[in-house]
């Protein structure tokens, strides 16, 4: 299309060059189009004469041929004199094509055009019509969306992927696809996992095959699923068409020995040794199993005295050398005769292996294809060694962070103890970890020397401590044989596998962490323990915490004193550490209808952790808690209910006013805990010697109630004390607190209740005085009486003696003038009679008191 748009161009160009004249005409406005092939697409051209008016008949063409793309590619337009433009209309036809982008031009001609009248510029436009109608084409897969295939015996098989290109097959087109599933990687089962497949231009359908690959390894039904991912080139991806299930029905059942090794005694008479197809290590059912599978074994004996002879040190007991499992079986035993002679022997070994090539039917051969049977040894006189038996008995394990020095393991020597021996040993890792042995134990290998009569040697290892969390690590001790000096033997067992112990708390170490963040909270929705933990070290594989929340009322924090139901959860609870998180937090709600006693404490115990998704190896350390278990958050009174009482119980005095008509009395109220508001109600009661004389007279109110506000710790009952002119003795009413309004509010034991006393007043036991006829003064001579009478007046209610004497105290002029007179209750007057001694000595006056 360039080139043809450049030839019509220079066509334009002669034509005009040979034009002259003062009129003009050209396409004005936009000469440029990219559309879409739709129904409504028009594209709108404008024709513009400038200079002297004139009547012009423009035409619009298409170059090339109609390719119908275009409802009209011809157009013809009127411009008379008296305008200046006119505008043409093109219409995009829209068809059912797949079609790639396409380049079209439409120039400008004059029909007949008259002298002076020429083509300006510019006299063409090009229209591109974008891709249309999948014009590079659908990808799908053209196939069943369900394929089952059996993985293939010692070859490799194709599954053909079928995949078509519908609509357009315009341009190179490319599709990503990727196989997932399993459970095993798919790249271990197909080949390739993912990758690109490639539609050449014009290609429709393309066939790929996917390699299923011969892996050896014993697997159930395996479900993979092809999907197309993505697409380059401007095709698309029928979502609805774009996976295919692949299932690898269950092969390789895998055969071997149910364990390695046997140690018998030579009067076990028969040894059964298990072979066990379709099991995991774990006993679990794996590969296929709906046909017979055989396979055959040979039995490996040597010439020395360490190995057992068929036929003299023991015998098959099988009819033939060919084990067989039918349809469903998974195990078979074997079974051999052990000859019990009276020869001297150390250990005696011999082998029995499953023949790889033998094996018929769906299943592959897995460790332990072999294995090892020792007759145990007897009365050698230069004695066995072997790692000592006793370490068989469990695991040998290392704790790296308490053991520097370990000397546990042994190695025994049996039968005959006569001469010096000497072996040597050496220790490898037992796992894929390649750093060497000595960075963790010294030394990796040395000679064990046994003295004459020695029966047992010891390993001296150095454990190295280091600042590192690991998991468990196995360890492979072995004695070599041909290293012996001395004439002793080595038998079975010659090897040990053991363990260092997971070390710097590989799982975590939990601990209360910050000490800080543990408290009691309480906000407007309720009150609730905030608790924090920490996992600190190492934060390998997820843990479960388990903690208890007790509530310990005010005194010892005793765990024999604590309740529970002070929380809206259970006191016990499960915390989960998932792994790499080193820390988490707790909001434990408070019940709002709980007493929290002001003093009292949430006792918080960790009580236990444990490693939820590892299993390892042997026991571990860790996850382990903190040297912190436990803490007790004490409940303050911001936090704490109200424990409400007076603030002491002692009886409190009262006097009846004198310089008013009443005066009021606050007695203090005290509430330990000031969480919310609670109202006390309390009451008046007469008690003491004369309840009855108390009445409203006296004092009031006779009861009431005190508000606490939130916050509020301390507030008064006040009691006003009324004053009157009756002579009164001491007046005692009982106050006592009766309840409380809200229901997580107490009132404080041996603090409800206090005695008011009203102090005596008004004079009750009265005011003695002389009469006023008996104030004298009086003249009287030697052998004469007088009567001085007194009167009681005020309070006559309590029994009074009064003390009177005539002064001078030391005359001795009357019988009787000193004594005690006793006025009883109610009695208001007494007479005193006084009479003059005879002694004839002149006196002066002498005066009478009380």
């Amino acid at each position: 299309m360039p080139s043809a748009c450049l030839l019509v161009n220079l066509l334009l160009a002669l034509f005009i060059s040979f034009t002259s004249g003062e009129t003009e005409v050209k396409f004005t406005g936009q000469t440029e189009f990219v559309v879409h092939e739709t129904s409504t697409t028009v594209i709108r051209l404008v024709i513009e004469r400038t200079g002297e008016p004139a009547n012009i008949t423009a035409i619009v063409s298409i170059y090339g041929e109609n390719t119908g793309d275009f409802f009209d590619t011809y157009a013809a337009t009127y411009i008379p004199d008296t305008e200046t433009n006119r505008t043409v209309y093109i219409s995009v036809c829209d068809d059912d094509l797949p079609e790639a982008d396409e380049m079209f031009i439409f120039y400008l001609t004059l029909q007949k055009p008259s002298a002076g009248i020429k083509l300006g510029s510019p006299r063409s436009v090009t229209v591109t019509v974008l891709s249309n109608d999948n014009a590079f084409g659908i990808i799908s897969f053209n196939m069943s969306a369900l394929i089952t295939v059996n993985e293939p015996r010692g070859r490799n098989e194709f599954v053909p992927l079928t995949l078509i290109r519908e609509k357009g097959t315009y341009g190179t087109v490319t599709v990503t696809f990727e196989v997932e599933g399993g459970p095993n990687p798919a790249e271990e089962d197909l080949s390739p996992a993912k990758g690109n497949i490639t539609f050449p231009p014009g290609r429709a359908v393309l066939i790929y095959n996917l390699t299923v690959l011969d892996d050896q390894i014993p697997e159930n039904d395996e479900i993979f699923n092809v999907h197309l991912r993505s697409v380059e080139g401007g095709a698309e991806i029928n979502t609805t068409r774009n996976t295919v299930q692949i299932t690898i029905k269950k092969n390789d059942s895998p055969v071997r020995f149910s364990q390695s090794a046997y140690m018998v005694p030579e009067e076990a008479d028969v040894l059964t040794i298990q072979v066990v197809r379709g099991k995991d290590d774990s006993g679990k059912l794996i590969g296929s199993d709906e046909y017979e599978v055989s396979v055959c074994y040979i039995i490996i004996t040597g010439n020395s005295t360490a190995h057992a002879q068929l036929n003299l040190d023991f015998l098959d007991l099988q009819p033939n050398m060919t084990i067989v499992f039918p349809s469903q079986v998974h195990e078979s035993d074997m079974k051999f005769k052990i000859f019990d002679d009276a020869i001297p022997e150390i250990a005696e070994t011999f082998q029995i292996m499953l023949l790889k090539d033998t094996l018929q039917g769906d299943a592959v051969l897995i460790s332990p294809s072999i294995v090892h049977v020792t007759i145990k040894p007897n009365d050698k006189p230069y004695g066995v060694l072997s790692i000592n038996s006793v370490l068989f008995a469990q695991v040998v394990i290392i704790d790296e962070d308490q053991t520097s020095r370990f000397e546990g393991i042994t190695v025994a020597r049996n039968g005959g103890t006569h001469g010096n021996v000497s072996v040597t040993w050496i220790i490898t890792r037992n796992s894929s970890d390649p750093s060497p042995v000595t960075a963790d134990i010294t030394p990796a290998s040395g000679v064990l020397h046994f003295a004459q009569g020695q029966m047992l040697a010891s390993l001296p290892l150095n454990i190295i401590s280091d600042d590192f969390p690991e998991e468990a690590e196995p360890y492979l001790l072995r004695i070599l044989a041909d290293t012996l000096q001395g004439g002793a033997e080595v038998s079975e067992p010659a090897e040990l596998l053991f363990y260092i112990q997971d070390s710097d708390d590989i799982y975590g170490l939990m601990e209360f962490y910050p000490l800080e963040n543990q408290r009691i909270e309480s906000n407007p929705t309720g009150r609730f323990l905030s608790l924090s933990f920490a996992r600190q070290r190492g934060t390998v594989g997820v843990v479960r915490l388990v903690y208890i929340v007790l509530y310990v009322p005010a005194g010892t924090v005793d765990l024999e004193r604590a309740k529970d139901g002070i929380l809206n959860v259970s006191g016990r609870g499960i915390l989960i550490f998932p792994e790499g998180k080193h820390q988490d937090s707790l909001n434990l709600p408070i019940r709002n209808d709980a007493f929290l006693q002001n003093g009292a404490h949430f006792l918080i115990q960790m009580e236990r952790v444990e490693l939820v998704n590892i299993i390892p190896p042997i026991p571990s350390i860790s996850p382990r808690l903190g040297e912190i278990r436990n803490i007790s958050l004490r409940i303050t009174p911001d936090i704490a209910n109200g424990e409400i009482g007076f603030t002491s119980n002692l009886p409190i005095i009262l006097h009846e006013p004198e310089d008013s008509t009443a005066t009021m009395v606050s007695i203090a109220l005290h509430r330990d805990g000031t969480d919310g508001q609670a109202t006390v109600f309390w009451s008046l009661k007469p008690s003491g010697l004369n309840p009855k004389a108390v009445t409203y007279d006296d004092l009031s109110p006779f009861n009431g109630s005190v508000l606490f506000l939130s916050g509020q710790s301390d507030t008064t009952i006040n009691i006003t004390v009324k004053a009157d002119d009756i002579p009164e003795m001491n007046e005692t009413v009982t106050l006592t607190l009766d309840r409380v309004s809200v229901e997580n509010e107490i009132l404080k034991s041996g603090f409800t209740s206090c005695e008011l006393i009203i102090m005596e007043n008004d004079d009750p036991g009265g005011v003695f005085e002389f009469s006023s006829s008996s104030r004298g003064p009086y003249t009287i001579k030697e052998g004469e009486s007088v009567e001085l009478q007194i009167v009681r007046s005020k309070g006559t209610l309590i029994k009074q003696f009064l003390r009177y004497s005539v002064e001078p105290r030391d005359s001795n002029e009357f019988y009787g003038n000193t004594g005690i007179l006793e006025f009883k209750p109610g009695e208001r007057e007494i007479v005193i009679t006084l009479l003059t001694r005879m002694d004839g000595v002149p006196e002066v006056k002498v005066f009478l008191y009380t």
